[in-house]
């Protein structure tokens, strides 16, 4: 639990450090300052705000020579044994070899430093994991900075408490657990919302900003769908789920027990073939006959590949196997329609960009079928957020392109669907389905929602 420290008992201890150590004395102030303590009033003191000052902020922020770093984190220590109580349980941070060797590494600029810093913040309990509710942004908003204060000092108060034991059995379980139930608990400065949902609502709000590096004709196209997005999905019924994923669900099964692959690493020709077989709107019979290759049918090799990419399949010497997250969404139909839709639409690649604005217009009553319509109005806003080919901006003719390949495998995924009877080959009866609204309003607030990542 944090331990609370009074303006009158931190002037103490820092004075009485000075008589024996002034320069000592003016580092641990200084160190006070960086763990949030204005020089007036009382300081909320935690150990990770220690561990975060020993291992991170006196190593990269303090010029000085490595020497008179130690000499601070020994003044920090004597200052905190001077505060006593709880504070003076944190003195162990400063003194700990493993706080001596991230100096060191830091100093010489180890190439392995951030990872041993990362797995040390790691081992102490008290970072907040990722877990299935929130993932944590590499850069955060003020509301998802401060949630997730909230969440390090719930953590921590649960190792005080006895609740967590570091090192036993089910701990990163019991971790992720005390996480979520901080997240659920009331926001303390948004009215009317949980920690998560006020992270959830910074987020949609950083989504659908103009001012952003993406734009605002983009905006314009994500934001006319905005009430949609920020409520999220209706409940679909799971019939109606499986049946859009039903090809999807064939390929899962069959990974149970393994499928054949080529050399080239594509789905055997009997496999091939015995999908057509399955789903012959997915192949249209001509002079050629049968499909020879995975290449040959365009939406399973679209459905393939974002299996792969979704990890609900992998591949296994020369065959694909299902995984346990794709065993797991295999079992809840709506759930992997949702999970899909995600996949399409997640990234930063030019294709992700095209189909989250594809996405949204779909879903605002745009026809699936007309690309020429839809690259007309994606095109500004791809060309506003700077995107190039090798041969300059994007044209029209790039975003036409890969809206194609979007709408494409919108179709293997079960977003969009076509009247019976009508082949791959004509466009011009595509769809969206309510389960492919469902599961495009899914994709599109998963993205929106998706935390933030620096860009290198």
């Amino acid at each position: 639990m944090p331990v609370e420290l009074t303006e009158r008992a931190l002037r103490h201890a820092v004075a009485t450090l000075a008589e024996h150590d002034d320069d000592g004395a003016q580092a641990a102030e200084s160190a006070l300052d960086w763990m949030g303590w204005q020089r007036e009033g009382p300081l909320l003191l935690r150990r990770y705000d220690v561990q975060l000052f020993a291992w991170y902020t006196l190593p990269r922020k303090f010029l000085a020579p490595l020497e008179d770093k130690r000499e601070a984190a020994a003044a920090v220590a004597r200052l905190l044994e001077r505060l006593g109580g709880r504070a003076a349980t944190y003195a162990d941070v400063c003194r700990s070899p493993e706080t001596d060797d991230l100096l060191r590494a830091w100093e010489s600029d180890d190439p392995a430093v951030w990872r041993t810093f990362r797995n040390l913040l790691d081992g102490s309990g008290l970072e907040p994991p990722d877990t299935d509710l929130l993932a944590w942004g590499q850069v955060m908003g003020p509301v998802e900075a401060g949630v997730r204060e909230q969440v390090s000092i719930a953590l921590e108060e649960a190792i005080e408490d006895g609740r967590l034991t570091l090192g036993a059995a089910g701990f990163r379980r019991r971790q992720a657990q005390v996480a979520d139930a901080a997240l659920r608990e009331p926001c303390d400065w948004v009215d009317v919302m949980t920690r998560l949902e006020a992270v959830q609502a910074e987020r949609l709000e950083r989504w659908l900003d103009p001012r952003s590096r993406r734009g605002p004709e983009r905006c314009v196209i994500v934001g006319s769908v905005a009430a949609m997005i920020g409520a999220g999905a209706r409940r679909i019924d799971p019939e109606s789920a499986r049946a859009a994923v039903g090809p999807a669900l064939w390929l899962l099964d069959r990974a149970q027990d393994a499928i054949a692959l080529t050399q080239t690493g594509a789905l055997s020709r009997a496999f091939v073939r015995a999908m057509v077989e399955q789903w012959p709107e997915w192949w249209y019979a001509d002079a050629s006959g049968p499909p020879n290759r995975e290449d040959d049918v365009a939406l399973l090799h679209e459905l393939h590949a974002l299996l792969r990419a979704g990890r609900l399949i992998r591949r296994k010497a020369r065959t694909v196997v299902i995984t346990a997250r794709g065993r797991e969404l295999r079992d809840d139909p709506a759930k992997l329609l949702a999970a899909l839709a995600g996949q399409l639409l997640a990234g930063e690649s030019f294709r992700a960009a095209c189909a989250e604005l594809a996405g949204a217009l779909i879903v605002g009553g745009a026809e699936a079928h007309d690309i020429d319509g839809l690259a007309g109005r994606i095109h500004p806003a791809i060309a506003e957020q700077g995107w190039r080919s090798p041969d300059g901006p994007v044209s029209r003719s790039h975003v036409a392109w890969m809206t194609a390949d979007v709408v494409r495998a919108a179709e293997a995924l079960g977003l969009l669907a076509r009247a019976p009877g009508v082949a791959p080959r004509w466009r011009g009866s595509l769809v969206l389905t309510e389960a492919g609204r469902f599961g495009l309003i899914a994709g599109l607030r998963a993205r929106a929602l998706a935390p933030a990542r620096t860009r290198h």
